[in-house]
């Protein structure tokens, strides 16, 4: 085996599992001393770089959440109404600086002919939440959207039109309102049809309250006052409309990140529209936020945040290194901007600012006996392939060295290196025109690795668990 290769590859592999490790504290310390229950994703230019779980999906039946549990992703769903706005607009079908009532003439308030479009993007359209002081009440009992609208989103203007940008549900639902009347279409039809579909987001749609979603978890409030947490109470999704009726998963919210900045989902000239800060009304753009650095994120980034009850959300998009951060919880116990805070720091290699804690379990174990066996590896191409589960055998042990089955091909060439805290390997394989040299760790029930062939010049991750008899 070519050594120099062995050890890039070797080194390779520490260098992930020590990153892997400043990950792993980060969100050990958020759930033990953060009550963060939940699901994280660090992201490179799109290639996941972490993803992990921790915490109780249902606090009754005692199950837990894992990558691929599905939550309500509240007040993102925005940015897919904007997105699909924006689309209607690159397709010639509304104008944004048009005032919305040409294109939803039955709308009774007063702002149907004096707000445009952009303003409604914009959460300036002076048009009052009046849902907003009922608190919850407006969404406790079904109505459909329009008696939502004439009931919440009709009253007299407040503000002149864009002249303040004031938060709320109701301009998007208004959004979402005018997305049926231009195409004719529901809007989970549409969602469907120019997002989900195209970008293979398979575990995100609109959520109705009667549904039943596989994976998707319950959602609990914690009450400041007590720090007690208990369960959301009642309330029907469907209410929150294209402002917040949403569900997905954090890979899944990736895909949706990468169709938008690889301008799958709008053109280059568009998507920079609509994250174009507007300076007038505190860098508010269409459907996200605008910084140019703030605190630990010292770059310009986007991001969207989602909250309802214990349904909460976090995404940032660092613009200029490419950095993607999702976090989703099932509680409202833990500050996400600053858990996505600490996700960057060690993504960019510097230290997190968490107090140092020894909670992380080491795998110490190095009886090879327990490494013998069958572990089922995702061999997939990139984060957002389907899973591609193939078996690798590793087969008999004798001192350091072992033989198997990679990827359908038999070695005999497999070493351990048993010197450092985890369990290292490394192994060739080959055929009649391409050598594959691959290493790797094993911690515990988890096995992570890397394949490298230069001939067919390229690195490829994986990873995968023990299989169970």
């Amino acid at each position: 085996m070519n050594k120099i290769i062995f050890f890039t590859l070797l080194l390779t592999t520490q260098l992930l599992h020590s990153q892997t490790n400043k990950y792993k504290e980060v969100l050990t310390y958020y759930n033990i001393h953060k009550n963060f229950n939940g699901v994280v994703l660090a992201a490179t230019d799109g290639q996941i770089d972490y993803l992990d779980a921790i915490g109780v999906s249902n606090r009754q039946s005692g199950t837990n959440i894992n990558t691929k549990t599905k939550f309500k992703i509240a007040s993102i769903t925005k940015t897919f109404t904007a997105v699909l706005i924006l689309q209607l607009y690159e397709q010639g079908l509304v104008d944004l600086n048009t005032p919305f009532g040409k294109y939803f003439p039955t709308y009774k308030g007063e702002a149907k002919n004096k707000v445009t479009i952009e303003q409604l993007l914009t959460y300036s359209s002076g048009i009052p939440n009046e849902a907003e002081k009922l608190k919850m009440k407006s969404y406790q009992i079904p109505v459909t959207i329009d008696e939502y609208i004439d009931k919440y989103c009709s009253s007299k203007l407040e503000a002149i039109p864009g002249t303040q940008s004031n938060y709320s549900n109701t301009d998007y639902i208004i959004l979402h309102k005018i997305i049926e009347l231009v195409t004719g279409k529901t809007y989970s039809s549409v969602l469907q049809e120019k997002i989900l579909t195209p970008l293979q987001m398979e575990n995100t749609n609109l959520l109705n309250s009667k549904d039943i979603i596989q994976g998707l978890t319950s959602s609990y409030t914690m009450i400041d006052s007590t720090q007690v947490i208990q369960s959301d109470e009642p309330y029907f999704i469907e209410n929150f409309f294209g402002a917040g009726a949403m569900y997905s998963t954090v890979e899944d919210l990736l895909k949706f990140n990468n169709g938008i900045f690889s301008y799958r989902l709008l053109n280059k000239s568009n998507t920079a529209l609509m994250i174009q800060p507007n300076k007038k009304l505190n860098d508010v753009a269409f459907g996200v936020w605008y910084a140019g650095g703030y605190g630990i994120f010292s770059k310009p980034f986007i991001y969207r945040t989602g909250g309802i009850l214990g349904s909460t959300g976090n995404w940032i998009h660092s613009i200029e290194d490419k950095k993607t951060f999702i976090v989703l919880s099932n509680t409202n116990a833990t500050n996400l901007y600053e858990l996505s805070e600490q996700l960057y720091l060690v993504s960019t290699d510097q230290n997190s600012t968490i107090p140092k804690v020894d909670t992380i379990a080491k795998t110490t174990d190095f009886d090879l006996n327990k490494i013998k066996g069958t572990w089922i590896i995702d061999l997939k191409p990139d984060p957002t392939s389907e899973p591609y589960l193939k078996d690798f055998i590793i087969s008999p042990i004798k001192d350091n060295s072992f033989g198997g089955e990679f990827y359908g091909t038999l070695f005999d060439n497999g070493v351990f290196n048993k010197d450092w805290e985890y369990l290292y390997f490394a192994f060739k394989t080959g055929d009649l025109d391409n050598e594959y040299y691959h290493a790797g760790f094993i911690d515990g029930e988890k096995i992570t690795g890397i394949s490298y062939s230069s001939q067919r010049k390229f690195t490829s991750y994986w990873t995968g668990t023990k299989k169970t008899n």
